[in-house]
């Protein structure tokens, strides 16, 4: 589940005029030799820290391919887990063929969300929070696909860190 950094809360807050929100996606799936990594509505690459409780380069600065990205607000339909379209314009040549040898696997794509605040860039300010890409479809130098959150039935709500029971919410009993 994502976590709220003491900078995104206070970016939130306050909404300096100087700070900015980076919105990156980490694409991953076992046929990648590295992630492919993507930052939003941005002219050029740019350089972010990745959390310490990471899968991969945890605690590292790495790179992010500056690529433009669309996505709505997830869908809620009755039996289904929320999910939304997501659309990647100019895919990086460097992207491509891992999306190509992603699309001949049978597995989901893995994405990763997260959000940076200036000043800070050394880690998210808002994240991780992880989702399943399924049906990806390439034209040309786009990629589509719907993305859901992976898992969402074994989540705890509305923390990670909190259970609920009984003796504090009465109210759950029968």
């Amino acid at each position: 589940m994502p976590t709220f950094t003491d900078s995104w809360l206070e970016a939130c807050a306050s909404c300096p005029p100087s700070s900015r929100t980076y919105y990156t996606l980490e694409l991953w799936q076992s046929s990648f030799d590295v992630p492919a990594r993507i930052v939003a509505n941005v002219g050029d690459d740019m350089a972010f820290g990745i959390e310490a409780s990471a899968a991969r380069n945890a605690g590292e600065t790495v790179k992010f391919i500056a690529c433009p990205l669309e996505a709505g607000y997830p869908e809620q339909s009755a039996g289904k887990p929320p999910s939304t379209k997501i659309k990647v314009d100019n895919v990086a040549r460097e992207l491509v063929p891992k999306i190509r040898t992603a699309q001949g696997a049978r597995e989901y794509i893995q994405v990763i969300y997260r959000e940076y605040c200036t000043p800070d860039l050394s880690e998210p300010a808002y994240g991780p929070v992880e989702f399943e890409l399924r049906n990806v479809v390439m034209v040309g130098a786009s990629l589509t696909g719907e993305v859901m959150v992976k898992n969402l039935q074994n989540k705890r709500f509305p923390r990670i860190t909190k259970n609920y029971d009984y003796v504090q919410f009465a109210s759950l009993l029968p």
